[in-house]
């Protein structure tokens, strides 16, 4: 009997919390149409940026003010320094706004390599209210980090750097800028620290270095196998759902990547060398190999733009 009112009382407690947990979720509201809220979000940025605007210091430091009523200080709208992109994410056209305060001298990432960055995240709302920074760079893949920075820290490039006595590293001629998302590159229906939901936000950021990622580890910068529009679907060659940027074996052929770009010289067959993706325009007397060879297509073809290399060519041997 006693065994039996346990059984019972475990049954109802587990119907309890069953019960519960169905409850939660149950006032948990559905995100709103990402459309919907766009329309309210943009028109937020934009009442910001006629009616605020910004001190920027050496640094490429930024502060916002509101324009008191009769100031004369420009309005960020009217700086020469903004632009703005229009890209196609969740079935819609979102319009993202920038201040290219530096463009940099360097080069550029892609939205799918990392980035070391400083920066300040800001509400849009109440720009006193600063959610999240660093003073100091640090790395970021840029897939991992909110959606609109994926596409706006490309538009700037890396500078440069020395190595101080004291083991510090000064940056100079970076990029620096400031970018204004919408809610849906943000964080969206998500409120998480003191950022609440459909929140549009502000980063002050500067890029000081990139690292171009070769996610599949196969000898190939992911920026060249995602293909030349980052703003589409990845390249699939083979068509088993998995993008040629993290697909060990791009053409489906049953030999990895990483083996069919590799070649030996003759005067030193006990050495691996891999074939760059394309090859360079002057060749270096002092490598044992022709720098201009790009990977190659079957027939040998080292050069040419519309080759098909022969890591995609199924039929390659």
């Amino acid at each position: 009997m006693r065994s039996l009112l346990k059984i019972v009382f475990l049954f109802l407690l587990i119907s309890s919390v069953f019960s519960c947990q169905k409850t939660d979720e149950a006032t948990v509201p559905p995100a709103r149409p990402y459309n919907e809220v766009f329309i309210e979000d943009i028109a937020e940025i934009e009442e910001f940026l006629d009616t605020h605007y910004v001190v920027v210091d050496a640094d490429y430091n930024t502060e916002f003010f509101e324009i008191p009523v009769g100031g004369t200080q420009t309005p960020i709208s009217e700086m020469p320094e903004l632009q703005s992109i229009d890209r196609n994410i969740h079935d819609i056209t979102y319009k993202i706004y920038f201040l290219k305060l530096r463009e940099g001298t360097g080069e550029s990432p892609t939205r799918i390599d990392s980035s070391f960055v400083s920066y300040k995240g800001n509400l849009l709302s109440d720009v006193s209210v600063t959610f999240d920074q660093s003073v100091n760079p640090v790395w970021f893949p840029l897939e991992d980090v909110v959606r609109g920075w994926g596409e706006i820290i490309p538009q700037f490039k890396t500078g440069t750097h020395t190595a101080n006595p004291d083991g510090t590293i000064s940056f100079d001629n970076y990029g620096a800028g400031v970018m204004f998302l919408p809610s849906g590159l943000g964080y969206f229906n998500t409120a998480t620290g003191n950022i609440p939901s459909y929140s549009p936000l502000i980063f002050n950021f500067k890029l000081h270095n990139l690292d171009f990622r070769d996610h599949d580890r196969d000898r190939i910068l992911s920026k060249y196998e995602y293909g030349s529009d980052f703003n589409a679907e990845a390249l699939d060659t083979d068509e088993d759902d998995i993008p040629d940027y993290i697909d060990v074996d791009d053409d489906g052929d049953g030999r990895l990547t990483k083996f069919e770009i590799r070649y030996t010289l003759v005067a030193d067959p006990d050495t691996y060398y891999y074939y760059p993706f394309n090859g360079a325009l002057v060749d270096d007397p002092l490598t044992p190999y022709d720098d201009t060879k790009g990977i190659p297509s079957c027939s040998g073809d080292f050069t040419t733009t519309t080759r098909l290399r022969k890591h995609l060519d199924k039929t390659c041997e």
